[in-house]
């Protein structure tokens, strides 16, 4: 039999989970020598990064599992057309070239401090099976496990008890930002989580949103493999060039139109 879920035990099952994964992150650190040596990260950093993000997802799947709850039902993991599919990538794209503007502007506002540009090196290390499981962390197991968790589980969930889609929307995206543990780009994660969240509810699938979510986190891997200079070729006087940005905003209005045209006619 099913056990009826509080909007406070759905919250609580969320810090639970990521309490494992940040749980499961630490002992694999510790394993690392070189956290305490200072030198480049070494394999079982990589594995850290790859099982926290698996155990985000896992204690809210066996508790659904155990409680008689349909995962499919309840992670959204539900079909959508290859026409709506084929949307989400324009969309997909055209959201990739808009949010790389957003970066450069935020930032230019709010500086990220020194502490925070190893990312680049932590992202790119020269061990080729660590190389490996940063982008399956990243581009592949990251989005799904955050989507199933954020817009799958406690998004649908809060849509249903509390009826106030803007609303659901608004707090799931803000739970998600606050998981990132990152100040600087905390507006940039909020507005990703918003459009996440959108395009869940909107196809009642987190397909899209995995689609989404993937070409934001493959686009930030590709260009901090292939260095400044790829990126810089976009740019033009330190912004992204503006033929491509409208280029962006157009596919992005373009896909986004025929997502919710293609909705109506399914519907």
């Amino acid at each position: 039999m099913s056990r009826i879920i509080s909007v406070p035990f759905a919250f609580g099952i969320i810090i639970f989970s990521f309490l494992c994964s940040l749980f499961i992150a630490g002992i694999f650190s510790a394993l690392d020598p070189a956290i305490l040596s200072g030198a480049d990260l070494g394999i079982f950093s990589y594995l850290a990064l790859f099982f926290a993000q698996i155990f985000l997802v896992a204690p809210v799947a066996f508790f659904l599992f155990k409680n008689g709850y349909k995962l499919s039902d309840n992670f959204r993991f539900n079909s959508v057309s290859k026409n709506i599919l084929f949307y989400s990538f324009v969309l997909s794209f055209g959201v990739v070239l808009i949010s790389s503007e957003l970066n450069i502007i935020i930032d230019s506002i709010f500086p990220l401090p020194d502490s925070f540009l190893n990312l680049d090196s932590l992202l790119s290390p020269e061990n080729p099976f660590s190389l490996i499981l940063v982008f399956l962390t990243v581009v592949i197991v990251a989005p799904i496990g955050e989507e199933m968790v954020f817009r799958g589980f406690l998004q649908r969930f809060l849509e249903t008890s509390w009826g106030d889609i803007t609303r659901s929307i608004l707090v799931s995206s803000l739970f998600f930002t606050l998981i990132h543990f990152n100040p600087y780009w905390a507006i940039q994660i909020y507005l990703m989580g918003l459009v996440l969240g959108y395009l869940s509810w909107l196809t009642k699938s987190i397909y899209p949103s995995i689609l989404l979510h993937m070409s934001i986190n493959g686009t930030s891997m590709l260009f901090i493999f292939l260095g400044e200079g790829a990126e810089n070729s976009l740019l033009w006087k330190g912004h992204i060039n503006p033929i491509l940005l409208g280029i962006g905003i157009f596919a992005a209005w373009y896909g986004l139109k025929n997502m919710h045209t293609n909705k109506q006619v399914v519907s």
